[in-house]
């Protein structure tokens, strides 16, 4: 964050404490400062959010998109207003889930175990693999900057690769809910990750949207460890290229099959020369 031309670290207090919370926050020093000019914000549940434009009241953060960025549920009416295809919910298997953005909480029931309708609920779906796109966005316009896919065998993560080849009609339907979503939900200096599920009738589901890099971004899985470019700089103005060449992926194996969970992976750096080109959305 900057404060007066100065770099600041802003100090996450216990009412910010969510379940996904790492605990060296709560060791991060904090120097006063009543507003920022620019504010790197990794959480997107609802207090980080308010907080984060609290302390940045320029920002394009606001009422309506906080809501869309921490709830499932308005993201799941939105993409369904925008005809963007979201998981059913109708089949007897369903899959229960907490409305705040995280990857905690799931629960597998019988629909007619379901007690409580004001949950998230959507159909357990065989899953095959899930794509995870990630994005920057300045001013409104989207830079399309890479890929990850998680392969799965019955519902446990098997293996996941960066950056993979997409096949034709995944990146068109990607595209065209980038299109749509774009021009509703204005975002501005922000990276950010989307996340659709291809179950194993080939289907393709919207599911999670992150105002927030995925899991590996630490490790510069996604771009300094893998290219020669650092996806931060463009928080402060850096160029974005037309085109990003990866000279390597980053292959993980899960030996623990565990439902929903990332259990300890074998990560492999695997040479590679792709010339990947950034998609922009004006």
């Amino acid at each position: 964050m900057s404060c007066n031309n100065k770099v600041t670290v802003l100090n996450i207090e216990k009412d910010f404490y969510h379940e996904n919370d790492d605990p060296l926050l709560s060791s991060i020093s904090t120097l006063e400062c009543k507003k920022f000019n620019n504010l790197i914000n990794f959480k997107e549940t609802k207090k980080y959010l308010d907080t984060e434009k609290k302390l940045c009241p320029d920002s394009f953060l606001n009422e309506s998109n906080i809501r869309f960025f921490y709830s499932k549920m308005e993201q799941d009416r939105i993409f369904k207003v925008l005809d963007i295809p979201t998981v059913p919910n109708q089949s007897k298997n369903i899959i229960v889930k907490t409305d705040y953005s995280g990857g905690e909480g799931f629960k597998i029931l019988k629909r007619s175990q379901l007690k409580n309708n004001n949950n998230f609920v959507q159909d357990y779906l065989e899953i095959d693999y899930i794509i995870s796109s990630h994005f920057y966005a300045r001013k409104g316009t989207w830079y399309w900057l890479n890929n990850h896919i998680m392969k799965y065998n019955n519902n446990c993560p098997l293996m996941s690769l960066t950056t993979p080849d997409l096949q034709k009609e995944n990146i068109d339907i990607i595209s065209d809910s980038v299109e749509k979503l774009k021009d509703l939900i204005y975002i501005d200096n922000k990276l950010f990750g989307w996340q659709f599920l291809i179950d194993k009738k080939n289907n393709i589901y919207s599911i999670d949207f992150n105002l927030r890099p995925f899991g590996g971004f630490d490790k510069g899985s996604y771009d300094t460890d893998v290219s020669n470019q650092n996806w931060v700089s463009y928080l402060y103005g850096g160029h974005v290229p037309n085109n990003i060449v990866y000279s390597h992926q980053v292959k993980c194996k899960y030996n623990q099959k565990t439902k929903f969970g990332y259990e300890h992976c074998y990560r492999e750096k695997i040479k590679s020369n792709l010339n990947f080109k950034v998609i922009v959305y004006e």
